[in-house]
């Protein structure tokens, strides 16, 4: 009897048929660039859209920090609104169209694993698959708001503390990293369940609530599996993380002798290196998920796949007899 591994169906299936992750990484990065062009976009508008007179230009010449603190704050007077006003706008746009790519992203390559797997789901998959994902998305990004809600709350409260109590500045720094601490663990369990959840909405069709009940109970009768599976590709994760690191500091010992044009470009490149390998882990980790939700289908369809039948071989004789069958002699 073969033992059969998810941790091992999810690397088999990136290295098999990477054309999966691939796709990942398309919908991915297509938002995360559009992103930084419209941020930085926005930036170069705002600053052009600022007015500068003589005054101001002589102040910031001038070389004298006071001077220059006080044109720039000529510079920038009464703009806030506008700033903040033209920055929430461009942050919904990002949010509303990060959740229709990644809702159509998630539900291609979703589909695509459950049907390489051989996973067979109930109901139609495609009924109400991008709804209850836009759902699911919809929920990621307003966890992901409360998150950093908290944070500013989490700076709030401390100052609050701080300033109506004889606390030291390192206890209030202690609050302060215990409190972030808090809510990053809970971003962190919130937006592990909603992405969980993803993989009941496109296997079994369920929507958004269904699917986040499904994903507790699957982690409650399968924690032990689960908890292997996560750390076996948090470990490679980790190790792809501290390899991008020496990389990076590495090229940082080099930087004088390559200059500021290549450096950037090779810092860059290591970068994106190791967020396509967070992405290919990405997608892995999901087809290990779907292997602990299915592996008896699976484990059944793995020989014809993954394991052809070769010709039968035996070491040993069958026409022979075996010691023990041998009768001892009378003594």
């Amino acid at each position: 009897m073969r033992v059969f591994s998810p941790t091992a169906e999810g690397f088999r299936l990136i290295f098999r048929r990477p054309s999966i992750p691939l796709a990942e990484i398309a919908w991915r990065w297509s938002i995360a660039l559009a992103a930084w062009f419209l941020g930085a976009l926005f930036l170069v508008e705002y600053a052009d859209s600022l007015s500068m007179n003589t005054v101001d230009r002589l102040l910031l010449d001038s070389g004298q920090p006071v001077l220059v603190w006080r044109a720039l704050q000529r510079i920038f007077h009464g703009s806030a609104f506008r700033f903040t006003e033209s920055g929430v706008v461009l942050g919904i746009a990002l949010v509303i169209a990060w959740i229709v790519i990644a809702s159509l992203g998630r539900a291609a390559t979703l589909r695509v694993i459950i049907t390489e797997l051989g996973v067979e789901g109930a109901g139609d998959r495609a009924a109400n698959l991008f709804s209850s994902l836009t759902g699911l998305n919809f929920l990621r990004a307003t966890v992901t708001l409360a998150g950093v809600v908290g944070a500013i709350g989490a700076v709030l409260l401390t100052s609050g503390v701080w300033a109506s109590t004889y606390l030291s500045v390192a206890g209030a720094v202690r609050l302060w990293l215990l409190l972030l601490a808090l809510i990053w663990f809970a971003w962190i369990v919130l937006n592990w369940f909603l992405s969980v959840a993803a993989i009941f909405v496109a296997k079994d069709s369920l929507t958004t609530f269904p699917a986040i009940a499904g994903a507790v109970t699957w982690l409650r009768e399968r924690f032990g599996l689960v908890l292997a599976t996560g750390t076996w590709f948090g470990l490679v994760r980790t190790a792809a993380l501290i390899m991008a690191c020496l990389a990076g500091f590495t090229l940082l010992s080099i930087a004088g002798t390559l200059g500021p044009g290549p450096t950037l470009f090779l810092g860059l490149l290591i970068l994106a290196l190791y967020c396509a390998v967070a992405d290919f882990l990405y997608v892995g980790r999901l087809a290990a998920y779907l292997a602990i939700d299915r592996g008896e289908q699976i484990s059944d369809s793995i020989p014809e796949r993954f394991f052809p039948a070769g010709p039968a071989t035996s070491a040993v004789d069958q026409s022979e007899l075996i010691l023990s069958d041998v009768p001892l002699p009378v003594t």
